[in-house]
């Protein structure tokens, strides 16, 4: 039987300010042929997946994730690369990544201790930042070697990191339910 309770994540949402100019410029661009593009009010770095959640571990989460944002000043994320995840012949997700950025680490790690302590599971994989684009290659060759989009560096200031709850029959899907402001 499938779980059809809601699910949540914790991500920094990106301003439609950056988010609208950078889904224009990869979904005009010929080179991505992509079959699914993520609107563009639902950009945003996945800082941990969470999945279907009680109440109480909510309710939880959110007062020591309010105690990190005040302990946590803005910050900005640099993007610098477009690359794809899976096999470059038929890539799965187009994705720009954040140049290296030690307070994105460390918000993440932060992050990842009280979802822990809230008792959610933490995906295993290495924490890779990055900021879905589209999904679904439909190009009959592979992914360029060569990426002539040019919109890749980009700079997105940090106020704030959200508890979102996905919505799968809406675009756009992810709705912030509850906003984490950063001190300045």
């Amino acid at each position: 039987m499938s779980d059809t309770r809601p699910h949540y994540f914790i991500g920094i949402p990106i301003s439609p300010e950056i988010a609208n100019p950078i889904f224009e410029a990869a979904k005009h661009e010929p080179a991505f042929t992509f079959k699914k593009w993520v609107h563009p009010l639902d950009y945003h770095i996945t800082l941990i997946f969470l999945g279907a959640a009680e109440d109480s571990q909510l309710h939880q989460l959110k007062g020591s994730l309010q105690a990190i944002a005040e302990e946590t000043e803005t910050f900005s994320v640099q993007f610098g690369n477009i690359d794809v995840f899976g096999d470059r012949r038929q890539p799965r997700v187009l994705h720009l990544e954040p140049k290296e950025n030690d307070r994105l680490a460390v918000l993440r790690e932060r992050t990842k201790e009280a979802v822990l302590q809230a008792g959610f599971q933490v995906e295993k994989r290495a924490f890779r930042p990055h900021l879905t684009l589209a999904r679904k290659w439909g190009g009959t060759g592979g992914f360029p070697s060569h990426v002539p989009f040019k919109s890749g560096e980009v700079t997105s200031f940090t106020e704030r990191f959200s508890l979102f709850q996905t919505h799968l029959n809406r675009s756009p899907k992810y709705e912030e339910i509850a906003q984490f402001h950063l001190s300045t």
